[in-house]
């Protein structure tokens, strides 16, 4: 039995996150539904929530980053944030304490902008990355003692959670 492949429906990815991080794929049914889930993500009528546990006590309860994200110079894999403007493009990232844990921070950031790797990157960018996030140096002991117990416990809690600790 032939299959009409213009009479099949067609849907399509609208929305995607990071590789290794909790949260929602959105997908459209139709046409016309990815058409106008597009639009809205293109005019920034989207709100995008996340929840980050970060290395740090930060100190501002909330605050704004602007940085331009664009790749590593040296290595293609990695972005980066350029303050300056001189590289990359524009990115907003506005976040709020949520609760400070002692060697960490549980954060919510909503973005203004979606570049790849923009909240991991702002937030390395801040001297806060995100734990257990080993593309951005969460992946090691950032804060915090440097006796064993400490150490064999952050071990631990990267085994359990064996991705960024982050999620939309």
């Amino acid at each position: 039995m032939a299959v009409d492949l213009e009479t099949l429906p067609r849907f399509g990815l609208v929305h995607r996150i990071d590789k290794n991080t909790t949260g929602l794929l959105v997908l459209a049914k139709t046409e016309l539904a990815m058409r106008n889930l597009a639009k809205q993500f293109f005019d920034h009528t989207v709100d995008r929530k996340y929840m980050a546990l970060v290395w740090g006590d930060v100190e501002q309860d909330e605050g704004t980053i602007v940085a331009h994200v664009g790749r590593n110079q040296r290595f293609r894999k990695l972005f980066e944030a350029y303050p300056e403007g001189d590289h990359g493009k524009e990115a907003i990232t506005h976040y709020k304490v949520l609760e400070r844990l002692g060697y960490v921070t549980l954060v919510e950031c909503i973005l203004e902008t979606g570049r790849t790797h923009q909240i991991r990157v702002h937030m390395k960018h801040i001297g806060h990355p995100l734990f257990n996030d080993d593309f951005y140096g969460g992946d090691r002991i950032v804060k915090g003692t440097v006796y064993a117990k400490y150490k064999q416990f952050i071990d631990n809690c990267f085994n359990i959670c064996s991705r960024q600790a982050f999620a939309c």
